[in-house]
């Protein structure tokens, strides 16, 4: 089994067999037409994390505190950088504390954008590559400049996305299955990264995963929830599997409990105190969230919406594009589909995910037939009382 993300207790169950990945467990379950079932952290969250008190500590404490175990921990340390908001933060975390990163890896298919012209007016989700023309690179060269110390690396994974075998690609990319998703992250094309992990250094490639989920619930309960479709955009390092090396999420952590718990009081607070946060506050069935498109494009504004509330100190005016509403053959990766439908590739790929697709029954696809169903893990952090503004 290649490397899975760790600092979690996480996988999927069909008929009492545990699978890693989900997209195992979604061939098994079709096969037999079973159900799936997803633990996330279980026993630690369920019986254990008092969700009910948030803590004194502040989140920049906590965020650093996150740093310097991880620092503590391995020999190397790689913080994959998109320049959005969460990545930003894990970043600014280590460097700002004086904490060390090894490697920073900017991931952006550079040499399959000589014919693209970028655009930062259109922030549609057809538009998502210009953020790397307008925001990631930016905050890299940034980086460069302050701290010469951080080796940077921009990963050029078109070459990879040309590579794609049949049916192997797609079956590598869990949730999300369409050309980018598994090639930013698969580094086998660094050697010097490959290197280290065969002298058995001790790595930790880490991913800016992910903003809090927190939504209002029936009798004004409110709950912060875990989704299975943030977990799964991690995706295996190296071809070979390394037992030194390890895909690490920074936010999402039954390790972080602290801060997963100061997270979402300060995001209910904001919820119940900023009209223009509460707007887009997620007032649905739990069960139902992110499963459509109409949901998926509120979510992507309350996740704009709470970017200065989860990270009051790095939070700063970005590019940025709507995310992506389909998760097979996502929208994100509009570029590949325009610039390059001449290719081999591009052929592949379509005919790849339109036979996996008619194979699939539909009781495991989301309600818009365009990904997965989702999976969710919620847990009360008070009743929507609790959060009013205080009245002096």
């Amino acid at each position: 089994m290649l490397q899975h993300i760790v600092d979690n207790i996480t996988y999927y169950e069909v008929q009492g067999k545990r699978y890693a990945h989900k997209i195992d467990a979604v061939l098994a379950a079709n096969a037999s037409k079973s159900n799936i079932s997803w633990y996330f952290n279980d026993a630690q969250f369920t019986v254990k994390t008092n969700w009910l008190k948030e803590p004194d500590t502040s989140l920049a404490e906590l965020y650093a505190k996150r740093a310097r175990e991880l620092r503590e921990q391995f020999d190397y340390v790689v913080v994959f950088c998109s320049g959005g908001a969460d990545s930003t933060n894990v970043a600014l975390s280590f460097l700002e504390n004086g904490i060390h990163i090894d490697e920073i890896v900017a991931s952006a298919p550079i040499s399959g954008l000589n014919n693209f012209k970028a655009n930062n007016t259109d922030t549609s989700h057809k538009n998502t590559i210009s953020e790397t023309f307008y925001t990631q690179l930016p905050f890299i060269k940034q980086i460069a400049a302050k701290y010469p110390s951080v080796k940077i690396t921009i990963h050029d994974y078109f070459d990879d996305i040309l590579q794609f075998s049949t049916d192997d690609w797609l079956y590598r990319s869990e949730d999300w299955i369409h050309p980018s998703g598994i090639a930013r992250y698969r580094l086998e094309r660094e050697p010097h990264l490959v290197k280290l992990a065969d002298a058995g250094k001790k790595m930790a490639f880490i991913y800016g995963i992910d903003k809090p989920l927190v939504v209002i619930g029936k009798s004004q309960k409110v709950y912060t929830v875990f989704n299975d479709l943030a977990i799964n955009v991690a995706r295996p390092v190296f071809d070979r599997e390394y037992p030194n090396v390890a895909n690490i999420p920074f936010y999402w952590s039954m390790h972080n409990e602290d801060m997963l718990v100061k997270q979402a009081h300060c995001v209910a607070r904001a919820i119940f105190s900023n009209p223009s946060i509460r707007q887009f506050a997620n007032e649905i069935a739990i069960t139902e969230m992110m499963n459509d498109v109409q949901k998926r494009e509120r979510h992507s504004k309350y996740e704009r919406a709470i970017v200065p509330v989860i990270y009051p100190d790095t939070a700063q005016p970005i590019f940025q594009a709507e995310k992506p509403t389909k998760l097979f053959l996502g929208e994100h990766d509009q570029w590949f589909y325009d610039l390059h439908s001449s290719t081999r590739t591009f052929q592949m790929i379509a005919s790849d995910t339109r036979v996996f697709y008619n194979s699939i029954d539909a009781k495991y696809l989301n309600s818009s037939k365009n990904g997965f169903s989702t999976f969710v893990k919620s847990f009360c952090i008070g009743d929507a009382a609790d959060f009013l503004p205080k009245l002096i």
